[in-house]
C-alpha cells in the first residue's frame, strides 16, 4: 500500500553517450508500506535511478526537459508514428509487455533504442532489434546458443533458472547480475527487470494470475511481481534460510525448496505455510540441498535433491512416491541434479550438473535417454525448461551458466526423444 509521497525532485544531469543517448537522473523518494508473513508492517524506500531517453536531436531534449509529457494512448496513430521514447514511461512499459505475444512488432524502427523505466521499485528495460549483441552458434541445425558472460543486456553471469512464459519467450534468472530477462527463442532480450529488491534471485515461476514469483536467496523470501515490474507482495521473511526453487501447483499453492534448511514446503496462494513435503523422520524422504522443483501435468511434485543425487517424486498432497537416480556417471545415475521439468507425458527431464548432460526418466523411474550432453556443448547445466512445442532451453557454462542453449525435441516413440 502506497502512502503519501514525501519528496519528489527532478534534476537534469545530462551526459552525452553513444549514438545520441542521454541519461536523465530522476530521484523519487517514495514511502512504501508492505506486510510481512507475520503481519508486521514494513517500510521501504525507492532509490535513485536513471531513465534512458532518446530524442531526434539535442535541441528537442533541451526544449522539453523538465516539462512532463502527457500520457499517450498507445493505440492512437500519433503514438504509433512517434520515433522517440517519452519521459512518461509507464505507458511505454505496458505497451512493451503487451507485445510479448507478438515478437515481430517489437522492432519500432531501424535504430537501436533502449528505455530504462521504473514501475514500483523495479527498473524495466526494453531492448529492441539490433540493440543486443548476441553470441549465437548454429553448429547443429537443431541448436541455437545465445548469451555470453557479462552484465549488459543479453549477457549473463549465472543463469540459474529458465521459465517458459509464452510464444517462445522465457524468463532467465541471473543470480549474480541480480536481473531477470525475458528472452526470445533466438536470444533477443525484450524486457529486463533490475532492482534493489531483486537480490540474488535464484528461480522464478508464473502464478495462476500471470504474476512472477521469484526466490531471493539474499533476502530469504519470495517476491511476487507483476509482468510490468510492480512488486506486489512477498512472503517467507524469517521463515526461509535459503529459498531456491519455486513452482505453483494446480491448486495455486507455492512449492518452495530451501537449500540450507534442507526442506521443501507448501504455502497457500497468500504465502501462508501449509506443510512440509516429505517425512523428515524417514531417511529415504530426507532432503540434502534440494534446489529445483516443478509440477508434472498430473500434479505430481518433482524435486531435484542435489545432495542425495536423485529426483524425488511426491503426489499433489506431498506424499512421497519414489526417488529416481543415484550417485554415479552411468546411464540412469546422477551427479548433483539441478534444474528439473516435465513433458506432457509426465517424464522427468533433469539437468545432470556434474555429468554435463540432461537426462530423461519415465514417471516410474526408468531411464529413457540422455537428451543432450557435452557433445553439443552442454557443460554443467543448471536451469532448464521445456516449451509446449518441445523446445528445450538449458543454461550451462564451465564455472557459471553464462549461455542458453535451445534444442528442438521430437517424439519418435512413447519412450524415446531425440534432437532434430
Amino acid at each position: 500500500m502506497l502512502c503519501e509521497k514525501k519528496k519528489k525532485t527532478q534534476t537534469a544531469n545530462m551526459t552525452k553517450g553513444v549514438d545520441n543517448v542521454f541519461f536523465v537522473s530522476d530521484m523519487n523518494l517514495d514511502c512504501r508500506r508492505t506486510t510481512s508473513e507475520d503481519g508486521r508492517s514494513q517500510t521501504c524506500h525507492t532509490i535513485q535511478r536513471e531513465r534512458r531517453v532518446t530524442f531526434a536531436d539535442i535541441d528537442e531534449l533541451h526544449n522539453r526537459f523538465g516539462i512532463p509529457l502527457p500520457m499517450r494512448d498507445v493505440g492512437t496513430p500519433e503514438c504509433k508514428e512517434e520515433k522517440r521514447i517519452q519521459l512518461t514511461t509507464v505507458s511505454y512499459i505496458n505497451r512493451n509487455c503487451a507485445k510479448l505475444k507478438k515478437p515481430a512488432e517489437t522492432v519500432r524502427d531501424d535504430k537501436s533504442m533502449t528505455d530504462g523505466s521504473v514501475i514500483g521499485n523495479v527498473n524495466v528495460v526494453g531492448a529492441y532489434g539490433g540493440a543486443v549483441k548476441r553470441h549465437i552458434t548454429k553448429d547443429y541445425l537443431h541448436e541455437v546458443t545465445f548469451g555470453k558472460k557479462g552484465s549488459e543486456v543479453g549477457e549473463f553471469q549465472d543463469a540459474t533458472c529458465i521459465t517458459y512464459v509464452t510464444s517462445g519467450h522465457v524468463l532467465v534468472t541471473d543470480m549474480i547480475n541480480a536481473t531477470i530477462q525475458i528472452c526470445t527463442r533466438d536470444g533477443d532480450t525484450s524486457v529486463l527487470y533490475k532492482s534493489e529488491e531483486i537480490c540474488e534471485p535464484w528461480a522464478t515461476c508464473l502464478t495462476q494470475n500471470g504474476d512472477i514469483a521469484l526466490t531471493s536467496r539474499r533476502r530469504r523470501l519470495v517476491l511476487i511481481m507483476s509482468i510490468d515490474g510492480d512488486i506486489k507482495w512477498s512472503f517467507g521473511e524469517g521463515f526461509f534460510q535459503s529459498p531456491s526453487g519455486v513452482c505453483v501447483d494446480n491448486a495455486g499453492h507455492f512449492i518452495i525448496t530451501d537449500e540450507v534448511a534442507n526442506r521443501v514446503t507448501m504455502h497457500d496462494c497468500n504465502g501462508q505455510f501449509i506443510k512440509c513435503i516429505g517425512n523428515s523422520n524417514n531417511k529415504g524422504q530426507q532432503f540434502n540441498s534440494p534446489r529445483y522443483v516443478c509440477i508434472s501435468p498430473k500434479g505430481n511434485i518433482y524435486v531435484s535433491d542435489s545432495g542425495n543425487h536423485c529426483v524425488k517424486i511426491f503426489d499433489d498432497n506431498g506424499t512421497y512416491i519414489r526417488s529416481i537416480g543415484k550417485f554415479g556417471k552411468r546411464d540412469g545415475e546422477l551427479k548433483s541434479p539441478y534444474g528439473v521439468c516435465s513433458d506432457t507425458l509426465g517424464r522427468v527431464i533433469v539437468a545432470d550438473h556434474y555429468n554435463s548432460r540432461v537426462s530423461m526418466f519415465t514417471p516410474d523411474g526408468a531411464f529413457v535417454c540422455h537428451v543432450v550432453d557435452g557433445s553439443v556443448g552442454v557443460v554443467h547445466p543448471k536451469g532448464l525448461t521445456l516449451s509446449p512445442d518441445m523446445y528445450l532451453y538449458v543454461s550451462s557454462g564451465h564455472l557459471k551458466a553464462c549461455e542458453i542453449k535451445v534444442f528442438k525435441l521430437r517424439h519418435q516413440s512413447p519412450n524415446i526423444v531425440t534432437c532434430v
